[in-house]
């Protein structure tokens, strides 16, 4: 599992197709060596270093799949409540912020501030949809989108502070947030995220999940490490799982016996199988 890019103001628009470019060509020059370290994690590194306010909570190194994954993950039958064509434009600009691929719009969300879930066939997007002026701003990570490490996954977990926060008078009244975005088989019909005290239902829908909580415009992230849980019920509200479960684990492809969930050097008499998505 990995942190992922934190969204929208905590990075300038356009900044995370650049880091990207960047830790692709720096993945390149390493050659064999670029299974060793998550495309993700590098990015986190940048994301700290440039926005300087940007706080993560380091989850289980999650390793490129050994094996390209050639399959598009299924497409979803959602009515959005919206235009096709603007579902296909949701799709088109939120790729185009990440510079990644056009993924499939899983879920799109409207509270406090309005945002889409997206998966391609190899990441996840995380995308703010008109905030602070920008019409669309992606967080991205790579990630094994074919496979579940058991009942769900925790593809994106992270925080930016309000917009008072950083002088751009177009994002002065945006809240800033807490976040939590993954994937879940048929059996999860219920996710709730809790951090600071506070418990929130997530939207589960499409074979994904999203949980938000929401602070004041003039909120700044916390110094200090938080405590971040996910939790996942069945329908008869049976705990499947906690984040915590993840940590540690290690999940293989069954069909290669490579690892795509965890730490490659974990032996593999100690891993379970990954858990196909929808």
């Amino acid at each position: 599992m990995t942190s992922m890019l934190p969204p929208t103001r905590d990075l300038p628009p356009g900044r995370q197709a650049r880091i990207r470019a960047e830790i692709e060509r720096a993945a390149t020059r390493r050659g064999s060596r670029r299974l060793a370290v998550p495309i993700l994690a590098a990015a986190a590194a940048v994301a700290v270093v440039t926005a300087g306010i940007v706080v993560f909570r380091p989850l289980p190194t999650l390793p490129v799949p050994a094996v390209q994954i050639t399959t598009s993950p299924a497409t979803p039958s959602a009515d959005f409540g919206i235009p096709r064509e603007e579902v296909a434009a949701i799709e088109k600009g939120c790729a185009e912020s990440a510079g990644s691929k056009p993924p499939k719009l899983r879920q799109l969300l409207n509270d406090q501030t309005r945002w889409a879930v997206l998966y391609s066939e190899k990441e996840g997007l995380v995308c703010s949809i008109g905030v602070g002026g920008v019409a669309y701003n992606s967080a991205f990570g790579q990630t094994a989108v074919q496979w579940l490490p058991g009942h769900f996954s925790i593809d994106y977990q992270g925080a930016r502070s309000g917009g008072a926060m950083d002088g751009r008078p177009e994002s002065a009244n945006v809240p800033g947030n807490r976040t939590s975005v993954g994937r879940v088989d048929d059996k999860v019909a219920r996710v709730t995220f809790t951090v600071d005290d506070q418990t929130v239902e997530a939207k589960v829908a499409n074979g994904t999940y999203a949980a938000r909580i929401y602070y004041p415009p003039n909120w700044g992230i916390p110094n200090a490490p938080t405590n971040e849980v996910v939790r996942a019920y069945d329908a008869e509200g049976t705990l499947l799982g906690v984040s915590s479960d993840l940590e540690r684990a290690c999940y293989l492809d069954p069909r290669t016996g490579e690892v795509v969930f965890g730490d490659r050097r974990t032996p593999k008499a100690d891993c379970l199988p990954a858990q196909p998505w929808r």
